[in-house]
């Protein structure tokens, strides 16, 4: 373990931290006498917790001495601009993780692949969100025995549309309903200019017919 050279901030360090966080006392599992203070990205996880502390000011803890604010503000002054060193000379930005596309995915992959829209909602269930909204996620796209077979029909569907199968001739019904909740009192876009309300739908038709 390298030591760093004898400065104000390493005896505030000393002082005020390694006194209770030391491998003789293991405060809370925090051994600072055992880290680099050198090299601080070798240790980044654990100077990124007394940068925390140091903030809060629960480092020191109650009873123990503690040091002034100019001293505080001089810690976190040193450890942070050598931790954002550390980081931009190491980057670290994770673990790629294959998945699966969500339904926004796989419908844009659909039509930039095969030039057919599809309506993904209406072939596929809805995508698990996690940390905050987000669907495309690779933690929380699992892919399930159902999830599989939907995608499996979804395939032939839209295999036979792009190829123009005659299996599609057949009649089909299909119903577009507005959301209730949906104005129909100012203009929509896509529509000609001067109405108001109505729909504006977009329908793939597979093959020709009336």
């Amino acid at each position: 373990m390298a030591q760093a050279p004898v400065t104000a901030q390493g005896a505030a360090l000393d002082r005020y931290c390694v006194t209770c966080h030391n491998a003789r006392l293991k405060t809370g599992g925090l051994l600072l006498d055992q880290v680099d203070r050198v090299d601080v990205g070798a240790d980044a996880e654990t100077w990124e917790k007394v940068v925390r502390r140091l903030r809060a000011g629960t480092m020191p803890p109650q009873g123990m001495p503690r040091p002034d604010r100019a001293t505080y503000d001089a810690l976190i002054g040193w450890l942070e601009p050598a931790l954002d060193r550390a980081a931009a000379a190491r980057p670290a930005p994770g673990r790629p993780l294959l998945h699966r596309v969500n339904r926004v995915e796989y419908a844009n992959a659909v039509r930039d692949l095969l030039a057919v829209d599809v309506d993904a909602a209406a072939l596929l269930p809805p995508d698990d969100a996690g940390f905050g909204g987000f669907d495309n996620i690779a933690d929380v796209l699992g892919v399930s025995p159902l999830l599989q077979e939907r995608y499996l029909a979804a395939a032939q569907k839209i295999s036979a549309a792009a190829l123009g199968s005659s299996e599609l001739a057949i009649p089909v019904d299909t119903k577009y309903q507005v959301p209730g909740d949906r104005t129909q009192t100012k203009h929509i876009e896509g529509l000609p200019l001067g109405t108001r309300g109505g729909v504006l739908i977009q329908h793939t038709f597979p093959v020709d017919g009336e």
